[in-house]
């Protein structure tokens, strides 16, 4: 039976919202809406604001992906827009034939985009990655599987920053993270402790300072997210 997940991915693309901004850091432009398709196109509704904003128009036309901008107020230094782009080029498009579902909003940063997606299963996200592989530099960061009998919510799975403690434990080498597995089985972080170093190093095959050398690097890997997530929760 396919398990639905949950993964963060991050990602990069010709897209008049990722590589034109780069180009006029002191001029944002601000999603506001999807209009509808027609054809091969889509349109959307866009703000733009910042002291570089004809210039920044003038490279929005000028984007391969670009059929049309149409400008439907225009201000000094703000104004609304409509684009018309390429539908194979948007991130939609790989949604709709995936079955996948963004359940965050994209944050942009640093010519990076990052996302939190829902997928049915682990071939639908393979599909939406696949969707966006001609136009999109794409990675995921992280994934969850979610259990049959898990009573997590999505979003709170962003918001407790679980998916932020997922990537963090996925730096962990295969031994590290037995001896952190371990360590946490035989009660090495009891106070006091119930185990020692040398029992977890024994159960491994490896020295007393081996395995306290993995545990450290371990802890030195997790340690930063964990604090951030006590952040979030207070």
């Amino acid at each position: 039976m396919a398990r639905p997940l949950i993964a963060t991915i991050e990602y990069n693309h010709d897209c008049i919202c990722s590589d034109i901004p780069e180009r006029y850091p002191d001029t944002s432009i601000r999603y506001l809406a999807e209009l509808g398709e027609r054809g091969k196109a889509i349109s959307h509704f866009f703000n733009i604001s910042g002291p570089q904003m004809p210039r920044f128009i003038t490279s929005l036309r000028a984007h391969p992906t670009t059929y049309d901008i149409r400008i439907v107020r225009k201000g000094k230094e703000s104004s609304e827009i409509i684009s018309t782009t390429k539908k194979d080029a948007s991130t939609k498009f790989a949604l709709k034939k995936s079955g996948c579902a963004f359940i965050s909003n994209p944050v942009y940063c640093g010519g990076i985009e990052k996302a939190h997606l829902f997928a049915p299963s682990f071939d639908s996200l393979k599909s939406f990655l696949d969707s966006l592989k001609n136009s999109y530099n794409v990675k995921v960061a992280s994934k969850h599987f979610l259990k049959e009998d898990e009573r997590v919510r999505p979003d709170s799975l962003i918001k407790s920053g679980f998916m932020e403690f997922v990537s963090a434990a996925d730096l962990l080498t295969k031994r590290q993270a037995e001896a952190l597995r371990l360590a946490g089985s035989l009660d090495y972080y009891d106070i006091p402790k119930r185990t020692s170093l040398e029992r977890i190093g024994q159960q491994m095959g490896i020295s007393e300072a081996a395995a306290g050398e993995l545990l450290r690097k371990a802890e030195r890997k997790l340690m930063p997210t964990i604090a951030r997530i006590i952040e979030i929760q207070n």
